[in-house]
């Protein structure tokens, strides 16, 4: 062949590789999804299923997975928005579509997922994240706070595991009884495992127990307020309960976790990852079942019998940043409807893996007792106990009233105190 019809057939291959590779890069697409979901073992496996099985029914779309731990999501997530780098798709806890919506961050789903689909979600996670009609998160991982306790524990104690406690005051009863245990599995037994570190998460896993004693946090015409009856003698039990030694001092999540997995605690508040997280953290000598080491209750009722529980749904989000809004709806719709996935991800880490009720009556999750009892007390429990765009400040400031009161202040002192943060934060 000729030199110049070499020439020419090389730059005509080499123009139509360039052609090629400029269709397959503008078909190429990048989307940043940021939450703690990967760095669990337990989650692992499913959610790398998810990514595997998206990309590859969505070819040129590779997932960018920013891990971050809980306590520090909503953090760098606030940061990443604010300096214009915001992840397209954020894993969040329910009460936080309040806060990042407070600054316009989020977009809202109506426009990408049909209405009749956002039904099938149950109502109070729905109505929670709607904010002027807009509907701007859904529920990927239900977590209504439910009571775990130690049956093992409490038949030591006495007790009989097959009757809960109903009530708080049976409840710190049981408490003390499993406290007064000798030691084991290299340590103390305590009664139960508080959260109770500086962190705002702390302080939110108080509000139940407010609830159980008879209070409220948000009075009738919606002025919250933690400086009430119910509240001093919720926050004076966590001191004189920690002062007797039955719950860890100043234990953040994965401390109190570690420890009731390892059989040394009575009860402990969380939701339906507990099974999970028990299983892989006691690896697997500790069985949660309604005969065996571990089960759950609904939380104590307040005096008037009233059953009334936080639910810490992981919900998922599109951020106003998102560049492909409609990319990143398809994606969260993947993860919450996928049939094969969803079951999957159940297997793998036996939790709870999608809010999509239609699609949890599908699979085996409907025959899953623990995870029954959890489903069933959704109606119970309050994903956003107070509705405010400031309500990560507001838990701060409650949190640094719990860590003085655990130290000995005086509950009305820091609780007024709280409520004076609550007051500037409202005003800002």
């Amino acid at each position: 062949m000729p030199l110049h019809r070499t020439m020419a057939a090389l730059l005509s291959g080499l123009l139509a590789l360039t052609l090629h590779a400029g269709v397959n890069a503008a078909q190429a697409e990048t989307l940043r999804v940021m939450g703690w979901v990967g760095l669990f073992d337990f989650q692992k496996p499913g959610w790398d299923r998810i990514v595997k099985d998206f990309e590859a029914q969505n070819p040129g779309v590779t997932i960018d997975y920013i891990g971050t731990p809980f306590e520090d999501t909503l953090n760098q997530a606030t940061v990443a928005i604010l300096g214009h780098n915001a992840p397209d798709v954020i894993q969040i806890s329910s009460g936080w579509v309040t806060q990042l919506q407070g600054f316009n961050a989020l977009e809202p789903l109506n426009d990408y997922i049909p209405k009749d689909q956002l039904a099938d979600y149950p109502k109070s996670d729905v109505q929670a994240a709607t904010y002027d009609g807009k509907v701007y998160a859904l529920p990927w991982i239900p977590g209504p706070i439910m009571m775990g306790y130690n049956r093992t524990l409490m038949k030591e104690a006495g007790l009989n595991p097959d009757q809960p406690p109903k009530t708080w005051a049976e409840f710190t009863t049981d408490v003390d009884k499993i406290c007064a245990l000798g030691d084991r599995n290299g340590g103390k037994v305590y009664g139960v495992a508080l959260r109770t570190s500086r962190n705002p998460n702390s302080a939110q896993w108080s509000l139940p127990i407010i609830w159980a004693i008879g209070g409220n946090i948000v009075d009738a015409k919606g002025h919250v307020s933690f400086d009430t009856d119910a509240g001093r003698k919720a926050y004076a039990w966590y001191h004189d309960v920690i002062a007797r030694k039955c719950s860890p001092e100043f234990f953040d999540i994965q401390a109190s976790r570690n420890i009731f997995s390892q059989g040394r605690a009575g009860f402990i508040f969380e939701g339906p990852w507990l099974r999970g997280l028990v299983q892989k953290l006691s690896d697997n000598k500790l069985s949660v079942a309604p005969d065996g080491d571990v089960w759950v209750a609904p939380m104590p009722a307040s005096p008037d019998g009233r059953v009334r529980q936080l639910d810490n749904s992981n919900m998922l989000v599109i951020t106003k940043q998102a560049k492909n809004k409609a990319l990143a709806a398809k994606f969260i719709n993947f993860v919450l409807t996928s049939t094969p996935d969803v079951e999957y991800y159940y297997q793998t880490s036996s939790q709870i893996t999608t809010g999509n009720l239609d699609i949890i009556k599908a699979t085996k999750m409907s025959e899953d007792k623990f995870l029954e009892a959890f489903v069933d007390t959704l109606p119970v429990s309050n994903p956003v106990p107070i509705r405010d765009a400031q309500w990560n400040g507001m838990m701060d400031a409650l949190s640094l009233a719990l860590q003085t009161v655990i130290q000995g202040a005086d509950p009305a002192t820091e609780l007024a105190k709280a409520d004076h943060a609550v007051q500037a934060l409202q005003q800002q």
